[in-house]
């Protein structure tokens, strides 16, 4: 077992050689590079950034997915340097905050985010270099040049090979309750997890990457778990292109939140018939999908059964940024409907006297960057206190049923779990989003209306509550009193998000 992601990289680079490694679009021209190219790029840039002396510095990425931000990041934590990434989605003072916050000394840039370089300058007073990630140009400004210029200034000195403690990234939580706060991984955090995800997959399999790069579950299960082992990773433009890329790139397999599951679901049972389903089906996915890996909330086991119908096998896992981040995951040889998988080799899960669910084990986080109070708060006596509820069966299969913090405390003093309910009213082909929500009598649904089914179905715009609310009626039909909808607001605009697709719970 290798206790630097160096290592585990440096392998696949030899190993699978010849192997695609990433896949992207030029227009309508497929690009790619092999192993042996992508490691020959990685060693370039590592050395690029010990030549200009960022030895044992934190360096920020801001940027979508791309073969030159995996190269700089993989140049980056391959050496003795700490990678950040960013969500370049969100407000440009948050970015410039997290840019200050993480003490990054270096940025690598998207071009696409070039107008944010006088802002991180005059800002960001520990920052004394911004890497263009595209573009031949030698020098752009002061401060700022290209990553051919970076390429160009490496000498031969490779650096000080990491420790397995030395800080590898810093992963900031997507904030969608409070503060975001930084999660900091090692070397030997991402190694193990890496090494912990036992099921394997064929040197040459083909992943499609739709998830943002910079959040833990993408980061790792599509790109450094993927090259480990010798899967070629295909990129994703545009969200709005997801479609159109599947049948080009043709996947074997994805990572997926529940949101988009759920949302394709719709499109392909929007067809009349089985045979017409499997067609469509066919058609959206490239006609090779066999697996998609999802997490971040629950998926509904009525749609891991129909896509079973389709020979796609929905394996829902479950995990943290704080814990590199996978903590348990169904596999293809063990799997079951409604659970988030077994643990991995290299945890512990226990249970507090409320459910909540604890872990231990080598991939948790060091703790938390700069944020004490919070690490205390979250890791005790060596436990991460993870802040979800749930339970592991005779099997070993754990399931979550909410977050601690999402509880609702009923007047009778019953405790209601808004996510369960949720999942349940999330099947109604109306509902596009919901929220559930505790009111003074009640139980309170706030939906957003799908809007295709909707427009398909050319309904008014004052029936469609009325139509929703057939859906409530028949599901507290069978739900004790305390657990019935007797609230409905219609939203007239989508609910805000984290860039996983996640509600932000007010």
């Amino acid at each position: 077992m290798s206790d630097l992601v160096r290592e585990v990289m440096e392998n696949s680079f030899v190993e699978f050689s010849q192997i695609p490694a990433v896949k992207w679009l030029e227009g309508k021209e497929i690009c790619q590079i092999n192993y042996k190219t992508l490691g020959e790029n990685v060693a370039k840039i590592r050395r690029g950034l010990v030549s200009e002396g960022f030895e044992g510095e934190h360096i920020a990425f801001i940027g979508g997915s791309s073969h030159f931000w995996v190269e700089c990041y993989l140049g980056t934590i391959t050496g003795n340097m700490c990678a950040v990434p960013l969500d370049t989605g969100l407000p440009k003072e948050e970015l410039l905050e997290l840019v200050r916050r993480c003490d990054a000394s270096g940025v690598f840039l998207d071009k696409k985010y070039e107008n944010l370089i006088d802002d991180i300058i005059s800002t960001c007073a520990k920052v004394k270099k911004i890497w263009i990630m595209q573009g031949c140009e030698e020098t752009v400004k002061d401060k700022v040049e290209s990553l051919d210029k970076l390429i160009n200034s490496q000498s031969e000195d490779d650096g000080k090979l990491p420790t397995a403690d030395d800080l590898a990234m810093i992963i900031f939580t997507s904030g969608t309750t409070g503060k975001s706060k930084g999660a900091m991984l090692s070397q030997h955090n991402l190694a193990a997890n890496l090494e912990a995800m036992s099921f394997s997959t064929a040197p040459g399999v083909v992943l499609l990457n739709v998830l943002p790069i910079h959040h833990a579950f993408c980061l790792v299960m599509d790109w450094l778990r993927g090259f480990a082992r010798g899967a070629t990773v295909c990129v994703n433009d545009s969200l709005m292109h997801m479609v159109r890329n599947m049948g080009i790139f043709k996947p074997h397999a994805m990572l997926m939140v529940p949101l988009m599951i759920e949302t394709v679901f719709k499109r392909i049972n929007a067809a009349k018939s089985e045979e017409a389903r499997q067609k469509r089906a066919k058609e959206i996915f490239g006609g090779r999908l066999r697996y998609i890996f999802t997490g971040g909330a629950h998926l509904d086991d009525y749609y891991l059964e129909q896509f079973l119908k389709l020979d796609i096998k929905v394996l829902e896992g479950y995990g943290m940024s704080e814990c590199s981040p996978v903590i348990s995951a169904n596999t293809p040889v063990a799997y079951k409907f409604g659970s988030v998988g077994k643990p991995l080799s290299n945890v512990e899960v226990a249970f507090a006297e409320n459910g909540e669910i604890l872990v231990k084990g080598t991939s948790v986080m060091k703790q938390y960057y700069q944020m004490e109070e919070e690490t205390r708060t979250a890791i005790v006596d060596g436990w991460l206190h993870t802040g979800d509820k749930g339970y592991m069966d005779e099997d070993g299969f754990i399931f979550i049923n909410g977050r601690i913090k999402n509880l609702i405390i009923l007047a009778n003093g019953e405790n209601v779990s808004p996510e369960e309910i949720e999942n349940k009213l999330s099947l109604c082909k109306y509902i596009a989003e919901v929220i559930v929500s505790g009111g003074d009598n009640g139980l309170v649904a706030e939906v957003y209306p799908d809007q295709d089914v909707v427009q398909d179905e050319n309904i008014p715009e004052d029936e469609i509550k009325s139509k929703i609310q057939e859906f409530i009626d028949e599901y507290n039909k069978n739900q004790p009193t305390y657990r019935y909808i007797v609230g409905l607001n219609i939203r007239k605009e989508p609910f805000e998000k984290s860039s996983t697709k996640k509600i932000k719970r007010k």
